[in-house]
């Protein structure tokens, strides 16, 4: 049953993209006109899990486009050991699929009350996280019921790349976005290939998964 579930929600990803590009474009070049007003110097991005591979794909998409230096934040600084970071000209970014995360949200939540802007990559808009950010950019994915996560992770991957081009404000980007949902379609269509080489290596008992660049952080989601 867990097989089927998580095929499924593999196969959901060209429509989750399509609606997230539709139902979240005017929103994510809103927030980029507006944080175009701040001096932003860095982006500092508080994750988990999953969510954290979002975050490091957020320091090649941010720093190719807008030349922006990402840092990952260590959340338990704020919860844990009650020292905040010095934030000034920062963009601080939370992102989660559940936005439940009690590290992620008081991360956002204590820079937006040091007066830093903050922004909530979420796929449930009524969560703790959301509530927590200036703004938020919803995924849009829908439940998500296997415990390898698949569509909210490519959702995350869209939602910064949308945050990235709009901030750039260059066409090149953009342009290259709307075609991903036909691209992640035609990709699902190497499924028998897959098969293939899944049972090849269904007895290993060790994987290395070698990547860089912007296929660094999916690596990363390989691994986990």
């Amino acid at each position: 049953m867990s097989r089927s579930v998580l095929r499924a929600e593999i196969a959901e990803q060209p429509d989750v993209l399509a609606r997230l590009l539709v139902r979240e474009g005017p929103n994510v070049r809103g927030i980029a006109r507006s944080l175009a007003r701040r001096d932003l110097r860095f982006v500092l991005i508080a994750a988990r899990g999953t969510s954290d591979n979002a975050a490091r794909y957020a320091q090649y998409a941010l720093g190719l486009t807008c030349r922006l230096p990402v840092a990952l934040a260590g959340p338990s600084l704020v919860t844990l050991y009650d020292s905040p970071l010095s934030l000034k000209g920062a963009l601080v970014v939370g992102i989660s699929q559940s936005g439940r995360s009690p590290d992620v949200v008081e991360t956002v939540a204590a820079a937006r009350r040091a007066g830093t802007p903050t922004l909530a990559i979420v796929n449930d808009p009524g969560s703790p996280l959301a509530r927590a950010a200036d703004d938020v950019i919803p995924l849009h994915a829908g439940r998500e019921r296997s415990v390898a996560a698949t569509k909210t992770y490519t959702a995350q991957l869209l939602a910064v790349a949308l945050l990235a081009s709009s901030l750039s404000r260059s066409r090149r980007w953009a342009e290259g976005l709307g075609a991903l949902p036909d691209a992640v379609a035609d990709t699902l269509g190497v499924e028998a290939a897959a098969r293939r080489v899944a049972a090849r290596l269904a007895g290993a008992s060790r994987l290395v998964v070698l990547s860089r660049g912007l296929n660094y952080p999916t690596a990363h989601e390989i691994a986990l």
